[in-house]
């Protein structure tokens, strides 16, 4: 199983918020922007017989654009990586489809939204952030989370969701659900070709 901590990555660069003058300095790198490049590698390295290593997929985000905005666009990305490495893509908002596809075998990267208005904070970030749904049973979802670090999920609004057995970490699907509503898309899914 391979899981990457983007945490573990502040020496490996990365330039996005390109449309906009890219960002400050210390905000260039792997560590403070590249969950979606970690989760993708995560994904290549749990599903396929091949790897994608962390600075190939950099390098993969900013040739095809995928770093004009905040972080990284996994809609341009994401398929790319699939046809590279025998898996489908595809993406929904409905935590109906992501349970099937979970249960069929497939694995997601879900688009989690963080605090917004109302007092909803954050399950798995207080901003936008990807991480990878790795399987499902009955209502609890298995996450390896990118920027994971050890006190995360005993921050007031956080306690008692999420069950850790680092790295691994359980939830209910409807907290999930909760966690990407005000994304679109909410998940990102890759299932092997037949």
């Amino acid at each position: 199983m391979l899981y990457l901590n983007q945490l573990d990555y502040p020496h490996i660069p990365y330039n996005h918020n390109m449309a906009h003058g890219g960002v400050p300095e210390e905000r260039r790198c792997v560590a403070t922007s590249g969950c979606g490049m970690c989760s993708l590698c995560m994904i290549v390295g749990n599903m396929t017989m091949g790897s994608l290593p962390l600075e190939e997929c950099v390098k993969l985000t900013e040739d095809l654009g995928a770093n004009m905005e905040l972080g990284s666009k996994l809609t341009i990305i994401g398929p790319a990586v699939a046809e590279r490495f025998g898996l489908t893509y595809s993406s929904t908002n409905d935590v109906n489809v992501l349970i099937d596809h979970l249960r069929r075998g497939g694995k997601a990267v879900a688009n989690v939204g963080g605090d917004r208005e109302g007092g909803y904070i954050g399950l798995f970030s207080h901003v936008g952030h990807y991480i990878v749904v790795d399987s499902i049973d009955g209502n609890e979802v298995c996450i390896l989370d990118p920027s994971y670090k050890e006190g995360k999920f005993d921050e007031e609004g956080r306690q008692g969701k999420v069950k850790v057995c680092y790295p691994y970490l359980y939830c209910d699907v409807e907290l999930l659900a909760k966690d990407v509503a005000n994304r679109d898309p909410g998940f990102h899914l890759f299932m092997r070709k037949k």
